[in-house]
């Protein structure tokens, strides 16, 4: 058995099992270390992690969600599982102590007049000093959401080497569920690419397709949070606040039941089509594609009667599970 000397080691050893085995552990790892942040080993040079330790750098922090909380100790759970494989000592936080895990989400269906609305308020954002390219970003931003249904770490994550403007396609790489696939678009997103290419400088293919006022950096998820919210107040689109909405992943919620409300009025068979667009969402399988029936029936009403006639066996009878979609 490999001994670890410090805790720096098992760290180091733990990820790399991880990533063997296809996890990215990103956030994971972020969450590790500030567990371990004010780990001190014993005199002896013993590695223990005691009851006291584990309960107290894993209490509930500000405003923290249950179901972020439930992750964090999910992650550290994990890594001491390794630590005690590897002849350690170490707590675990029982199971049965663990809070109940929210479920109520509800999404926010946009409807095509304020989808346009919203499209509206990004084209009319005027040139700002401190925010040069943000005028012909927001416009491409929202167009490629709108129309393609990506996560909004899927958008940010573009780099211009990942649109092929020849076949109208994006290649999007290590998802949340660490898959790579092709997500076509359409010729209203091409469009707006060729006004953003035309006037926003390139530094090289592997740049960052959206990138920080004036910087290299990728376009960061606070920058987007409030432009969608200035967005919404400028297209008379109430916001709730934080944890109501809408949020920014409602625009892929959106995406989705369009797309299945517009099939069931085509008469599009679902049972062919749903794994088709569970594929082009990036779903791990057809469940979490599944409940966006759910949605669809909310949503419109009218065809409430079709979808659960036809396919009734298909609508699961609970909430979304936001992280699933």
């Amino acid at each position: 058995m490999v001994q670890f000397i410090s805790v720096e080691q098992l760290i180091t050893g733990f990820l790399e099992e991880r990533h063997s085995l296809g996890y990215s552990y990103k956030t994971e790892e972020g969450v590790l270390r500030r567990f371990l942040k004010d780990f001190t080993m014993s005199p002896d040079g013993k590695i223990e992690f005691t009851k006291e330790y584990v309960l107290e750098h894993t209490n509930p922090k500000l405003n923290q969600s249950v179901n972020t909380r439930i992750r964090d100790i999910c992650a550290v759970n994990s890594f001491l599982d390794f630590v005690t494989r590897k002849g350690y000592v170490a707590y675990k936080i029982p199971r049965k102590s663990l809070p109940k895990e929210q479920r109520n989400f509800k999404a926010y269906i946009f409807t095509d007049d304020e989808i346009s609305r919203i499209i509206e308020a990004a084209d009319s954002i005027p040139y700002a000093k401190q925010c040069p390219d943000r005028h012909y970003q927001l416009p491409a931003m929202f167009r490629i959401l709108f129309n393609c249904g990506l996560r909004i770490s899927e958008l940010l994550n573009l780099r211009f080497c990942d649109v092929n403007m020849e076949q109208n396609i994006f290649t999007i790489l290590d998802t949340k569920f660490h898959k790579d696939r092709l997500v076509p678009f359409s010729e209203a997103v091409a469009d707006s690419l060729k006004i953003y290419y035309k006037n926003v400088k390139t530094v090289s293919e592997d740049s960052w397709l959206f990138c920080r006022p004036n910087s290299t950096e990728r376009y960061s998820m606070s920058g987007f949070h409030f432009h969608f919210q200035m967005l919404l107040r400028m297209a008379g689109i109430p916001y709730g606040g934080r944890g109501k909405g809408p949020r920014p992943h409602d625009i892929r919620h959106t995406f989705a039941v369009h797309c299945l409300n517009n099939w069931v009025l085509s008469d599009v068979d679902i049972m062919a089509a749903l794994p088709v667009l569970s594929r082009y969402m990036g779903h791990t399988g057809i469940k979490g594609t599944q409940k966006y029936l759910q949605l669809t029936a909310q949503m419109y009403p009218n065809v409430i009667d079709s979808i659960e006639h036809e396919f009734g066996c298909l609508i699961p009878d609970m909430e979304v599970k936001h992280e699933e979609l």
